[in-house]
Parts: C-alpha cells; sequence; structure tokens
C-alpha cells in the first residue's frame, strides 16, 4: 500500500513549489489555480499587446494608415488616367496617316508614361524592368507590322500600276 501511495505523489519543481508556497491543504488544487491564473495573465497581456487600452494610439495608427492608403489611392487614379490618355494617343497615332506622326506619338506616350510611373513610385525596379521589356517587345512587334502593312500596300500599288 505504501508503494501505491509513493507511485501516485509527484515531485514538484521549484517553480511548481514557489507557486503553491504557504499552502498547506489541498495542495493539488492550489496548484492548479496558480496555473490558471498564470495563464489568464498571460493572456490579457497578449491581448493588450495586440490591442491596446489607449484609444488615441489605435486611431492615430488607423488614420496614418488611412492617409498612406489614400496617397497611393490618389496616385494609382493618377497613372491609370495618363496611361488612358497616352492609350487614346496611341490609338490617334495609329489612325494617322504618316509614320513619323506616328513614331513621335509613341515616343512622347513612352516618355510620358515612364516618368509618371517614376514619379509615383508605384511600381518596384524589377516590374519596371519587366515592364519595359513588355513593352519593348511590343513596340518592335508593331513596327514589324507597320512596316509589313506599309510593304503590302506599296506591292498593291505596284500591282495597280502595271496593270
Amino acid at each position: 500500500m505504501s508503494d501505491k501511495k509513493l507511485d501516485n505523489r509527484l515531485r514538484l519543481g521549484p517553480i511548481a513549489t514557489a507557486l503553491i508556497e504557504g499552502v498547506s491543504e489541498n495542495r493539488q488544487e492550489a496548484l492548479d489555480s496558480a496555473i490558471q491564473q498564470l495563464q489568464e495573465t498571460i493572456a490579457d497581456k497578449e491581448n493588450e499587446m495586440l490591442f491596446p487600452s489607449d484609444a488615441d494610439v489605435t486611431l492615430g495608427s488607423l488614420s496614418a494608415q488611412i492617409r498612406q492608403q489614400t496617397a497611393t489611392m490618389s496616385a494609382l487614379r493618377l497613372q491609370v488616367l495618363k496611361e488612358m490618355q497616352m492609350l487614346r494617343i496611341l490609338v490617334a497615332s495609329l489612325m494617322s496617316g504618316t509614320d513619323t506622326g506616328q513614331q513621335e506619338l509613341l515616343a512622347f506616350a513612352t516618355e510620358a508614361i515612364g516618368s509618371l510611373r517614376k514619379e509615383t513610385g508605384l511600381i518596384k525596379e524589377t516590374e519596371q524592368a519587366e515592364l519595359t521589356s513588355r513593352e519593348d517587345v511590343f513596340n518592335s512587334t508593331v513596327r514589324r507590322e507597320m512596316q509589313h502593312t506599309s510593304e503590302t500596300i506599296e506591292k498593291d500599288q505596284e500591282e495597280e500600276i502595271e496593270r
């Protein structure tokens, strides 16, 4: 019987002993109560860290985030408007009759969009490099199509003249 009593006993470490120090009756309940209090204290501290009790700090940080988001949205809106204008210019250049006018308008639109992107700083350098390479591919494709179209038109005109 004494062996069973010894098997059911646990040896407490220094922290657990310190938690129930001064309690002589029902040490198990005292230890459970102390552990629960520690867990509640930790939970309260975590809540305070996540949600500060000072309402001004929370409102101040939220208003700063709102101002930042508003500035970003304004910059994006400006960029979208300018790019829409540049697209209209590019469409107009494609509808124009001369190749020099197209090239001038294309260069102007490319320069304006590039300066807008640099001013607003909305696009990272890696994204800018990728966009620039895509733009170069697009421009070379447009030039090839324009050259092919003009060659086709010249051939058609030569065939009409020969008839």
